[in-house]
């Protein structure tokens, strides 16, 4: 019985053990992909959205209308974060008012899939949605309460 008890006690140990590595690896995957985000919006987005995401960047005074305050994407949709909105929005598929085209200017082919592609199962594609998926993590991660 001893033998059968310690046995039941090393297998709890053992399963809470990679619980806590699991938990810890997965939070460290999604701070590498809320970072890469970051990167993401320093390069393309914080020019017109600002540094905080609040519709403050340096071109913001000469753009109409005015860009959008990001961090309240989720305050503004009900208290659901708009993934698939934002991300046709992103990728050019969803008209964003203010910028004429649907294409984000300053974006470009970094976020969008070429019309030309005959497939758009493309190592390019795979990297857009890839960049997509960053940023939009990051703007998840910064919405207020």
């Amino acid at each position: 019985m001893n033998a059968l008890k310690r046995s039941v006690g090393w297998t709890v140990v053992f399963t809470i053990t990679m619980v806590g590595i699991l938990a810890s690896s997965t939070w460290a995957q999604e701070q590498e992909v809320i970072g890469g985000g970051r990167y993401l919006y320093e390069r393309f987005c914080k020019i017109c959205h600002g540094p905080r995401a609040m519709g403050d960047g340096k071109e913001a005074p000469s753009l109409q209308p005015k860009p959008a305050n990001l961090t309240t994407l989720r305050q503004r949709n009900g208290g659901t974060f708009p993934f698939w909105k934002a991300y046709r929005m992103i990728d050019g598929r969803e008209e964003v008012t203010g910028h004429g085209t649907r294409e984000m200017p300053v974006f470009g082919v970094w976020f969008r899939i070429p019309d030309d592609e005959v497939s758009i199962e493309t190592e390019w594609a795979d990297q857009v949605r890839g960049r997509i998926w960053q940023l939009l993590s990051y703007l998840q991660s910064i919405q207020v309460p």
